[in-house]
């Protein structure tokens, strides 16, 4: 059987915003919780929300952090909509 590819987190603007706006240790702590998200791109969040576009976005809440995401298997990429503090 012929391993899955590795999908991509991609962060929207908004998500970059609050990325940024973090110490470089913070970040790096982001970026990896991020690609480990990514690397199970077909979790379900502990609940979702349909866009304006009809689309679902998952939601879930890991520590302290809310990451609103969907997987968008056409490019292999995970989309981080936002990243919000709880």
């Amino acid at each position: 059987m012929a391993d899955r590819p590795s999908y991509e987190p991609v962060l929207s603007s908004k998500a970059a915003a609050f990325f940024v706006g973090h110490s470089k240790i913070r970040q790096r702590k982001l970026i990896a919780l991020l690609f480990q998200l990514a690397d199970n791109p077909f979790q379900i969040g502990d609940y979702s929300e349909l866009d304006q576009s009809g689309r679902e976005v998952q939601f879930i809440l890991i520590r302290d952090l809310l990451i609103a995401f969907w997987a968008d298997h056409a490019v292999s990429e995970l989309r981080i909509v936002d990243l919000e503090e709880v």
